[in-house]
């Protein structure tokens, strides 16, 4: 297995290619997004049952699986794409459950180390915010902030959420598809981030947009069924948004991965190979 293995770009990478990966995400999405509402209400469930114990311990476990929500939607799309012979949801999502669990304890792995980089770039955050002297932000303070503070707090949180950004922004796919180490596929995933930074961004914008748009299309739609139906309607199309937009990223960062990481059939780390030798012995170097 080749752990130095560097991205192969289907296409020339160039600013246009991000919004042409955004298409191919939203197309996907229109694909899986049975797979993915699906994914969603199982993990709600699960969070909802252990907030009821504690709420701190539900988001605990909420951030420590996203890397394992991560690799198991990219493993439907992958498995999906390749193989289209499932004749069932539970055949599909059978296939993929048994390839994620071979990966399941070096994903939970790479969710430590983020839950651990998420909390130490809070306290640089509150730091640098501090040495500015700025004072955590309340409702009323934000009402009544200045452009000036506005800008700088929001070039602190830039700052700060950019490395995690980095990180984490391939690592759950090469762990799962290219059997990398935790630290392995953090360190690659900044370097594919660098090696394909004008469509990345490009992507990343084109995403902004996408999403300042639509957020600006649903407050209106709000705003007149606010009146008619109460706020519940507004709570309900608020995740309704927030679902299909989080559905839009994660399939669009799939397209990207999948762009720079083509499926080598004669690879061993191809999932479609890995499940059929799987019983045999895992194809992967665990921790």
């Amino acid at each position: 297995m080749n752990f130095h293995q560097q991205p192969e770009p289907k296409q020339t990478l160039n600013w246009p290619l991000g919004k042409q990966w955004l298409g191919q995400g939203i197309k996907l999405f229109q694909q899986m997004q049975k797979h993915w509402y699906a994914t969603l209400l199982l993990v709600g469930i699960a969070i909802m049952v252990l907030s009821m114990a504690s709420a701190q311990v539900a988001m605990m476990a909420l951030m420590l699986a996203m890397p394992l929500m991560t690799a198991w939607f990219y493993l439907l799309c992958r498995t999906q794409q390749n193989n289209n012979n499932y004749q069932s949801m539970t055949q599909l999502w059978s296939s993929c459950w048994q390839l994620l669990i071979t990966r399941f304890n070096v994903l939970l792995l790479l969710g430590v180390l983020a839950v651990m980089l998420n909390y130490l770039m809070h306290a640089v955050q509150l730091g640098l915010l501090n040495a500015l002297q700025l004072p955590p932000l309340t409702p009323d303070m934000a009402e009544e902030i200045l452009l000036s503070e506005a800008f700088l707090r929001l070039l602190v949180n830039i700052l700060t959420g950019l490395p995690v950004a980095l990180l984490m922004a391939f690592s759950p796919a090469l762990v799962m598809f290219n059997g990398d180490t935790p630290f392995q596929a953090m360190i690659r995933s900044v370097k594919t981030v660098l090696f394909a930074w004008q469509p990345i961004l490009s992507l990343t914008l084109w995403l902004m947009l996408l999403a300042m748009a639509a957020a600006f299309m649903l407050s209106l739609l709000m705003g007149l069924l606010a009146g008619a139906f109460g706020m519940g309607i507004v709570n309900i199309m608020m995740l309704l948004f927030m679902s299909v937009m989080m559905g839009v990223v994660f399939s669009a960062n799939y397209v990207t991965y999948d762009a720079l990481y083509p499926v080598n059939k004669n690879n061993d780390n191809d999932p479609d190979k890995a499940g059929s030798t799987s019983e045999s012995g895992s194809i992967y170097k665990e921790i």
